[in-house]
């Protein structure tokens, strides 16, 4: 009886010592956005340099937001695999990029002589819930297109796309209403800028 009892006594032990306590680990998400922008046959001469995209302190994260109830939170288990204002100024150098409708446009980090300057401020970048358990993100962005010899404001403007979200899968739902919104915000930046800069 007493080996029978202390095979047992080991037996849990050793079982309690194999158990370990799980964590789930956030998943990373991409702002991957399917961005086609009409192509121009001829560029101009101007090299347009896309600065780095300012941001509140809130927004400078690598969290999915939502807010409810006037309250701001993080999704639990999803994040961006980089921040959205550093995401976006890649997407916005890419897309106007591919658009030929300036001789190039440069990161914010290049060395390359440019003529002009874009600015921006991403106001708005989160999920809102509403009555009803329903939501929709919110993209707000502000821009400036300056000429840097003379430091002349060109234009301005406050581009904003909201979309419904509608599968309701956790973040990849959200994730995915995020990217029709920012490449509807792109779209209107592209023909905001090429009219402003012709």
């Amino acid at each position: 009886m007493k080996k029978e009892l202390l095979g047992l006594c080991a037996l849990l032990l050793f079982s309690g010592c194999s158990v370990k306590e799980t964590t789930l680990k956030p998943f990373n998400y991409s702002l991957d956005p399917m961005i086609k922008l009409e192509r121009f046959e001829t560029h101009n001469n101007d090299v347009l340099k896309i600065a780095r995209i300012d941001t509140p302190s809130g927004l400078n994260t690598r969290a999915i937001l939502y807010k409810k109830g006037g309250a701001t939170q993080p999704y639990k288990y999803g994040i961006w695999s980089e921040t959205p204002s550093l995401k976006l100024q890649h997407l916005i150098t890419e897309a106007l990029e591919d658009q030929n409708h300036f001789e190039s446009v440069i990161s914010g980090t290049s060395m390359a002589a440019n003529n002009l300057v874009l600015e921006s401020v991403l106001h708005n970048f989160e999920e809102v819930f509403v009555e009803g358990g329903k939501s929709y993100v919110y993209i707000s962005l502000r821009v400036h297109l300056i000429e840097l010899k003379s430091g002349e404001v060109l234009g301005s403007a406050r581009l904003s796309s909201k979309k419904d979200v509608t599968n309701t899968n956790g973040a990849a739902g959200v994730v995915e209403a995020f990217n029709f919104a920012t490449a509807d915000v792109v779209k209107q930046l592209a023909t905001w800028i090429n009219e402003v800069r012709k």
